[in-house]
């Protein structure tokens, strides 16, 4: 029968254990190591680098109004006779809108004539006795004043004849009428109010600091609810020399052709003024871009990873910027997730490359980018 030293024995199975234990420990240790290279993918959208135009524009809103308008009164006082317009109508310069009643002022008009022509044959008596020296030079000079004021008081007469009858002083539209046929209107009484469409203004108020960025010519652009989907153009056509203290503003006037009279005073309109445009300049979405402590930077996804890149903001127009650095026309710029994700980072894109070129994100086709 075998038999074996305990001594041995004991020193057999302390061999096997630690031989049990290393194998355990370099297992374990292998694992770990394989699940510390695996790395998991940050799920990010991406859209391509553009070139194209970008122009700096400064939005303000502004209410339009017709360059040539006119508030019509009347300068005399009476019963309103005749009264043939209406809200909405056109008139011409020169044409008669309403008639007051004019029988006082043409009996005040009879007067002043006949004064005055009482005073013309009285001059005439006067001046052949002058001639005969049988009237002092006082006496002259006095019926002279005399005949001057008579002249003055018919001119008046007349005048307020003239102005019995309301005239349109500009051409345009009737945009209220404030009086019916049958009233009794007083001096300086607003009777009309009277517009030209065809040329419109917008007065809009800048900051102080776009002073420098506007000059005359200066192109703009007017959008309005209730023309949608049409932009018109607009020109500055003044530009205010002083700063308003108060609010730190000046004051600029667009002019607006209006010929087609598809715009109407009092329209509100959203303005964007144009200082400059950048041709063939690099653009990409406002939101890619990630701005800490005045540095500007973007992540590009290259070779599967995300690929830090700082950038120069240029102009930004409306949800687009304009930007420049180590990139190129066609790079995948992180439009989403990118706040998740750091240099180096494995990436997992969720629009496809065809989506990419046709701006137009597939929900059903996934593309990952994997490592090779």
């Amino acid at each position: 029968m075998l038999t074996i030293n305990p001594q041995k024995a004991l020193i057999i199975a302390a061999l096997a254990i630690n031989t049990l234990l290393l194998s355990g420990c370099s297992e374990t240790t292998a694992k770990v190591e394989k699940e510390e290279e695996k790395e998991f993918a940050i799920p990010v959208t991406v859209a391509s680098i553009e070139r194209g135009s970008i122009s700096a524009n400064f939005h303000t809103t502004a209410t339009l109004e017709s360059r040539t308008e006119a508030d019509i009164i009347t300068r005399v006082t009476g019963i309103i006779e005749q009264l043939d317009i209406e809200e909405g109508d056109y008139v011409e310069k020169g044409q008669v809108l309403a008639k007051i009643d004019p029988r006082r002022y043409q009996l005040a008009l009879d007067k002043a004539d006949a004064e005055l022509e009482g005073i013309n044959q009285e001059l005439q008596r006067l001046s052949l006795m002058a001639k005969k020296k049988l009237v002092s030079a006082q006496a002259s000079d006095k019926l002279k004043y005399q005949h001057q004021a008579a002249v003055a008081a018919r001119k008046l007469a007349e005048l307020d004849l003239q102005d019995s009858q309301i005239i349109a002083p500009i051409s345009g539209y009737i945009s209220h009428r404030y009086v019916k046929p049958g009233h009794f209107t007083q001096g300086y009484q607003k009777l009309f109010h009277i517009v030209d469409p065809s040329s419109l203004q917008a007065v809009v108020y800048l900051p102080e600091h776009q002073l420098s960025n506007v000059e005359l010519n200066q192109q703009a652009l007017l959008s309005f609810s209730a023309r949608q989907n049409k932009v018109f153009q607009a020109n500055i056509r003044s530009i205010s020399p002083v700063i308003d203290q108060r609010s730190g503003t000046f004051k600029v006037i667009l002019s607006i052709d209006n010929s087609n009279q598809q715009l109407k005073p009092g329209m509100f309109a959203q303005i964007a003024l144009t200082f400059a445009t950048h041709d063939d300049a690099f653009t990409i979405a406002s939101d890619a871009i990630i701005t800490l402590d005045n540095t500007s930077k973007i992540y590009l996804v290259r070779d599967n990873k995300a690929v830090e890149i700082t950038v120069t903001k240029g102009f930004v127009e409306e949800q687009i910027t304009e930007i420049s650095g180590d990139i190129a026309e066609g790079d995948l710029v992180v439009v989403n997730g990118q706040h998740n994700l750091k240099a180096d980072a494995l990436v997992e894109v969720l629009n496809n490359s065809d989506a990419i070129e046709n701006n137009d994100a597939s929900d059903n086709e996934t593309a990952i980018v994997k490592a090779h």
